[in-house]
């Protein structure tokens, strides 16, 4: 990448982060505060984000040699774009602006549960919804499943006040992860769970967008947090097939004792 090239990128996306990110803040204040307002949050966030893209694109146009130059020799080699985008940090401003969307989203639904008793372990909010659902199971052309409406019916419904918790309590965990990008991949994954049972529920809602937008974050796992915790996070405790340095340093203390 050029000189001028590369701090235009810079700018670009040190600019469309910090906006992105105050915006959110602000967005997610005014709202526990004053409840819902036009603060024109979302148009906001769609405008950085197709910035984001444009100066994503721009970054590709240039790295794009380098990328096809030191792929890996595979038989199915992965197309430099998907790679640019999944695995490098070129595209990390586009994954941040994502991350503020999905992530207030959740954070913003949990704490309204939060503040319902109906939401509390009496459940009877998600009794309701379980009712709806199961009344959606019915029909020439139903809209939930007969195996989805036997698992309402068998497990959630006896349980209610431990799946009211659950779903409150999941939403602010996957909210927070994905908004300070703390192992944002595993958050998100979570998200698209819950927006999978909502949507198998009979409930669209925002569902197909939001878990599009974390079903490309757990793509993205390995990037889409660094402009966040996961920057520390993941060089620190690394992947299962690939320990990072807390265990890294923990085998090789275990080795030492063995060998003594």
């Amino acid at each position: 990448m050029s000189a001028q090239m590369s701090r235009i990128y810079q700018l670009g996306t040190i600019g469309v982060c910090v906006i992105a990110g105050l915006w959110t803040l602000l967005h997610i204040a005014w709202v526990l505060r004053f409840r819902p307002g036009d603060d024109l949050w979302g148009p906001a966030l769609v405008a950085l984000l197709v910035v984001a893209l444009v100066l994503a694109f721009l970054r590709y146009a240039q790295d794009r040699s380098a990328l096809i130059t030191s792929a890996p020799r595979e038989e199915y080699p992965e197309p430099a774009i998907t790679r640019f985008f999944f695995a490098t940090p070129g595209a990390s401003a586009l994954w941040f602006v994502v991350r503020m969307n999905v992530g207030a989203q959740w954070l913003l639904a949990g704490w309204e549960k939060i503040q319902s008793p109906e939401w509390g372990t009496n459940a009877t909010t998600l009794k309701g919804f379980v009712a709806g659902a199961l009344a959606e199971f019915t029909g020439a052309r139903p809209e939930v499943q007969g195996w989805y409406a036997g698992f309402l019916q068998n497990v959630v419904l006896p349980n209610a006040g431990f799946f009211s918790l659950l779903i409150t309590w999941g939403e602010v965990a996957v909210g927070l992860g994905i908004l300070l990008g703390a192992l944002t991949g595993i958050a998100a994954g979570f998200g698209v769970l819950m927006n999978f049972n909502y949507l198998l529920a009979g409930t669209v809602s925002i569902n197909p967008i939001i878990g599009t937008f974390a079903l490309f974050l757990v793509l993205a796992w390995r990037v889409c947090g660094l402009i966040g915790l996961d920057s520390w996070l993941l060089p620190l405790l690394g992947l299962p097939w690939k320990p990072g340095k807390i265990f890294r340093e923990n085998w090789n203390l275990r080795a030492l004792f063995e060998r003594s």
